[in-house]
């Protein structure tokens, strides 16, 4: 800010708040001063107590009564006026000097009582007009005096005519004693109003760039994407930015003063000021999820070096994590493809050779029972590994994907029925869709996902159950174009929060008879239709599988993982 602006004080306008605030305490100061100085007069009867035979005493009850007259009608004038305030403000300076003339020549001239009225006048022209109008009442004032003086000594309208020698030399001192205490007055009055103007200018434009750099850091702090907690040496928080809210799921008010390890407990033991640790904690969201966040931890110092606490940086390493582990992914697809060729090859073969050799032998009428056994089994096995050889390949090297309008409710209901009558009454598969829900993919795929989400949840639960089937559209927002939510609940055992991230690796399974590709390929097919697949599941309460598909069918950025579409039953 130029510095010029901050010790140059602006000149006073004409409708100026602070002078009319000034004039304000000028007229209520002038009433109190007439009071107590011609009140007191009156009370000790200066002059006699018989207004008629005494006149000076007539003349203070005019003067107080005229005081809170001509003050009231400032009042309503000074309410009224719109501009001219400082041309109002001169005005009154210069009828109180009138007045405090009347005063001095009423109680005896230059021996008058009253002659500190004049310096008084001339600091309350530096109190509403600064230097400026200092040094103009000083020299009206000097003109009064004067006037004073030459009227006594020339005996101009005074009964007792002209000053003798004697009392001219008295006048002259006493009116030369009152002129340079008027000047002095103005002079030092003055200085001092505009030091105190230009301090006081100073101190504003200081509060204001001071209030502009607070304004400018809590801008900064509130709008940093990573979240801030600062809190003292007993972990009690004192400052939460709106990022930690977001991140944390808990607002300031009702976090702060609160403990800080019931957030993070592993900043107990951050306990040293040389202490300053990046950690990566799991923290449990209000709504449920499991989160990973990267916290830094620095002491937080005061203006002599003493800890007074500490201070946290965070953030959620969840969408980076995912992303880390769809990176891996990746790798691992592009090795698997590599070698899905080979492997079919020396795999698929001499499997066809020896399928047909079993067929042949099983023709055989010489074979015993047990040999038909035998060759039982050898059969089964060798359709099982064709199956996992046909999951592996549809996974590693999925086929070009149709791209037709689909109607969600009737892709569902084909599902469910062919699912139903595999299963019978073991599973009972309740369904709530949105009316009208259609989107653009791959029907065979989409009935692909449907199958194995479903068969998922019947293999979870063994002794039979109930599994729902939710779907509805969301929205476009700023992250993500208009979607289709659909989510499979089931009521199984669960899993442990370190099994939900191993979930849809390949060859990952907890099944005895599993092959560890089917909801990998699930994830497969969802993110080829620019969608995303999570979980979310407790021990003891089931799983959701919620899939989030674009309505028009092209891929778009995963979003964040949202949370279930609704909680579950």
């Amino acid at each position: 800010m130029n510095e010029q602006a901050h010790t140059t004080a602006p000149p006073l306008t004409r409708s100026s708040p602070e002078l009319v605030n000034k004039l304000e305490w000028v007229m209520f100061f002038r009433v109190v001063l007439i009071t107590l100085l011609f009140g007191s007069a009156l009370a000790l009867n200066v002059g006699g107590a018989d207004p008629v035979v005494n006149p000076l005493r007539r003349d203070f009850i005019r003067l107080i009564v005229g005081t809170y007259l001509l003050t009231i009608v400032y009042a309503l004038a000074l309410r009224r006026l719109s501009r001219g305030v400082v041309q109002f403000a001169y005005a009154q300076l210069l009828v109180d000097l009138v007045l405090s003339a009347a005063v001095v020549s009423l109680t005896g001239g230059s021996e008058s009582l009253f002659l500190f009225m004049y310096p008084l006048s001339v600091l309350n022209a530096s109190f509403l007009l600064f230097r400026r109008g200092a040094t103009y009442l000083s020299a009206v004032a000097t003109a009064l005096v004067v006037l004073q003086v030459a009227r006594e000594a020339t005996g101009w309208g005074m009964a007792e005519g002209p000053a003798s020698d004697a009392e001219l030399r008295d006048i002259l001192l006493s009116g030369l004693a009152n002129i340079s205490a008027v000047f002095l007055v103005g002079l030092l009055a003055g200085y001092l109003s505009e030091q105190l103007r230009d301090t006081g200018q100073r101190l504003r434009y200081a509060s204001e760039d001071l209030a502009a750099l607070r304004a400018l850091n809590e801008h900064i702090i509130t709008s940093i994407r990573s979240g801030l907690i600062s809190y003292t040496l007993d972990h009690r928080i004192i400052f939460m930015n709106p990022a930690a809210e977001e991140i944390t799921g808990r607002d300031t008010a009702s976090a702060l003063y609160g403990d800080v390890t019931r957030l993070f407990p592993e900043l107990a033991t951050l306990t040293l000021p040389k202490d300053r640790r990046r950690l990566e904690v799991s923290y449990a969201h209000p709504d449920g999820q499991h989160r990973l966040l990267g916290l830094s931890a620095s002491p937080l110092r005061d203006n002599h070096q003493v800890v007074k606490g500490w201070i946290v940086i965070f953030q959620d390493l969840t969408p980076i994590k995912e992303m880390q582990a769809a990176v891996q992914r990746s790798e691992k697809l592009a090795a698997i493809g590599q070698m899905a060729a080979g492997i079919a090859h020396e795999i698929r073969n001499p499997l066809a050779g020896m399928s047909s050799s079993i067929q042949l032998l099983e023709r055989g009428e010489a074979l015993s029972p047990m040999s038909q056994r035998l060759l039982g089994i050898v059969s089964r096995e060798a359709d099982r590994l064709n199956a996992l050889l046909t999951d592996f390949l549809r996974y590693a090297r999925p086929g070009p994907r149709a791209n037709d309008t689909l109607a969600l409710e009737t892709l569902v209901q084909e599902v469910v029925a062919v699912f139903a009558a595999q299963h019978g009454a073991r599973i009972e598969v309740v369904t709530r869709l949105g009316e009208g829900l259609s989107l653009q993919a791959d029907a065979y795929q989409l009935r692909q996902v449907l199958w194995n989400l479903l068969n998922n949840a019947a293999e979870a639960m063994p002794d039979g159950g109930r599994v729902d089937i939710i779907a509805r559209l969301l929205p476009a927002d700023d992250s993500a174009p208009e979607r289709i939510g659909l989510q499979v609940v089931d009521r199984g055992a669960g899993m442990p929060p370190e099994m939900l991230n191993k979930v849809f690796d390949p060859f990952f399974t907890t099944k005895p008879s599993g092959t560890g590709l089917g909801l990998a390929l699930v994830q497969r097919i969802v993110e080829d239709h620019g969608g995303t697949l999570r979980v979310e599941s407790e021990p003891g309460r089931g799983s959701t599988f919620i899939v989030l598909l674009p309505v028009k069918g092209r891929p778009g950025e995963p979003s964040a993982p949202p949370a279930a579409l609704e909680a579950r039953l």
